[in-house]
């Protein structure tokens, strides 16, 4: 039974992939997960965080850093919060203007809308960062700073495992998961934020 099982995911076409990633998520209503994120600049200058994210739809999102230093990124749906307590500072910003790296995950909550998304996708045959996960690059139909975008997708259960963001100008954001867990009844109270007293709050993620 396991050469068998072994075979299928070997078989699995790149538009199996893409309506497997489609219909997972578009059946969640919720997921949490542990993260690393790595970003690198213009001047090949690399950043390491992790912590903690909580998807809901819809488009709501709190990432809870908890390394290297405490911050926190809230969309209730409308608006989109980055909270540094060290700098007592709020960064404020409506979603629909944001094009911040955190959201395109969030977007695909209880959505299957890849199509309409992407276009010019392909199945790499690269060895994955996730042993077992398979590599699809998208290429947005909409015009922006967003080159490409990577995705490792476990072919078991069709999570995102990884995702890769290339931007034009060679900056570069890639996020790992592990620890998933979908469909567990989120709050949507998790989601608010209130600035607290003494906070500056500042228009825009500065994006």
């Amino acid at each position: 039974m396991y050469c068998v099982l072994a075979l299928l995911f070997l078989l699995q076409s790149l538009p199996d992939i893409i309506t497997g990633v489609e219909q997972s998520f578009g059946r969640m209503s919720d997921l949490s997960a542990d993260f690393v994120q790595i970003s690198k600049d213009v001047l090949n200058r690399k950043q390491e965080a992790g912590g903690h994210v909580y998807l809901k739809r819809p488009r709501m999102a709190r990432w809870e850093y908890t390394s290297p230093e405490e911050q926190l990124f809230v969309s209730d749906g409308k608006t989109v919060y980055f909270y540094v307590p060290a700098d007592k500072q709020v960064n404020r910003e409506a979603v629909k203007d944001t094009f911040d790296d955190r959201i395109p995950l969030m977007f695909l909550m209880g959505r299957s809308n890849l199509r309409n998304e992407f276009t010019k996708f392909e199945l790499l045959a690269t060895k994955p960062f996730i042993a077992g996960t398979k590599v699809v690059r998208m290429t947005p139909k909409r015009k922006t700073d967003l080159k490409e975008l990577l995705m490792e997708v476990d072919p078991q259960n069709f999570q995102i495992r990884r995702l890769v963001l290339d931007h034009s100008d060679g900056s570069h954001s890639e996020f790992i998961f592990s620890n998933i867990r979908t469909n567990t009844g989120l709050r949507a109270s998790l989601f608010d934020f209130k600035v607290p007293p003494g906070v500056q709050v500042v228009e825009g993620l500065g994006q």
